[in-house]
């Protein structure tokens, strides 16, 4: 078989098996992605509530091209439909085809494997891929994809509990990891792991990411340091809904003492024999500094707030507790120069 006829086998396979009594010619031939969009969702929205077995066809679609991996890596080096010499041998008509069909898997991959993607791209919508962005959200809340919404949001969520995990806000991150619908008594689970209808759970996550982006941004206005912002939040044990004076003041006083005495000091520049077994002296040391960050937060607690407060094993006093650890072993490049 020529090469010619392999690639158009090839295509005439895949509009056969997943575009079966569609046309790709017409919209193929369109000039301008915005001319284009309105098919391409169509069709994602088709192929992601479309099944076969365990997957939906969007899955099937993306791996057809790329594997798994972020970043849409190739499935075969040598794929008769993106080599270019083979493209050469196909006619026009037949390489807008194929060039539709890569769009159409594009975004499949990204929404069923749950990448974050280029919403500019894909729906038009200029602006961070963040809850902030108004335009994206109306968009999730109103578009008729309602499946393609569901996924998004669910990227959404993901992308925000890596946000904040890697700001070690761990309030935040438990929210976004753990969201659920009181209506539907349902935690929130991939999308088709949900029995819960797709405007429901599309509001059911941007309630919750909203909420803390709220907060955040009134932490902003109030020119609050960003880092007292997190430790009032670890002291509450949850993202709060307003800012409390009284746990702001015991949030600074934490605050000051890990900046004086704890940051940096858990930070080891030496090779340890075995990651497991760090020198007795480093442990000692790292010991000493965590158990007077431990009676510090201890005063701060009866001097500021009421009793319950923080108590030693509360979810609360861990999450101060992490804060210390990350800051402890954080030094700057001048500090780690003058170490």
């Amino acid at each position: 078989m020529t090469q010619k006829n392999a690639a158009r086998e090839r295509l005439a396979r895949l509009e056969n098996k997943y575009f079966q009594g569609i046309s790709l010619t017409e919209t193929a031939l369109m000039k301008t992605e915005e001319e284009r969009r309105p098919f391409v969702l169509a069709q994602v929205e088709r192929l992601l509530t479309t099944g076969r077995s365990y997957c939906p066809l969007a899955m099937y679609l993306s791996d057809e091209f790329w594997t798994a991996n972020e970043g849409r890596t190739p499935m075969y080096d040598d794929d008769p439909l993106e080599a270019d010499d083979v493209l050469e041998v196909l006619t026009h008509e037949e390489i807008m085809r194929t060039a539709l069909i890569l769009d159409i898997a594009g975004l499949c991959h990204d929404l069923s494997l749950h990448y974050v993607f280029d919403q500019h791209e894909a729906f038009g919508i200029k602006g961070q891929f963040w809850v902030s962005n108004k335009e994206l959200v109306e968009w999730l809340k109103t578009t008729p994809y309602e499946h393609i919404a569901m996924h998004t949001a669910y990227i959404l969520k993901r992308h925000a509990s890596d946000v904040y995990f890697d700001m070690h806000y761990q309030p935040a991150q438990d929210a976004t990891a753990e969201i659920f619908s009181s209506e539907y008594r349902e935690l929130i689970r991939e999308p088709r792991h949900t029995e819960m209808p797709p405007r429901a759970y599309v509001e059911t996550i941007l309630d919750t990411l909203q909420r803390i982006e709220r907060h955040w941004q009134r932490g902003r206005r109030l020119k609050l340091n960003p880092e007292v912002v997190k430790l009032h939040d670890d002291i509450y044990g949850v993202v709060p809904l307003q800012f409390d004076r009284v746990v702001l003041e015991a949030a600074q006083a934490i605050y000051d003492y890990m900046e004086e005495n704890v940051r940096g000091r858990l930070h080891y520049s030496g090779r340890f024999v075995s990651w497991d077994k760090p020198p007795k002296s480093y442990r000692d040391k790292c010991d000493g500094v965590m158990r007077r960050f431990i009676q510090r937060v201890r005063e701060v607690r009866a001097q500021y707030l009421a009793k319950g407060w923080l108590s030693d094993h509360s979810l609360a006093f861990g999450y101060i507790l992490a804060q210390a650890e990350f800051i402890g072993g954080y030094m700057t490049s001048e500090e780690e120069d003058a170490a």
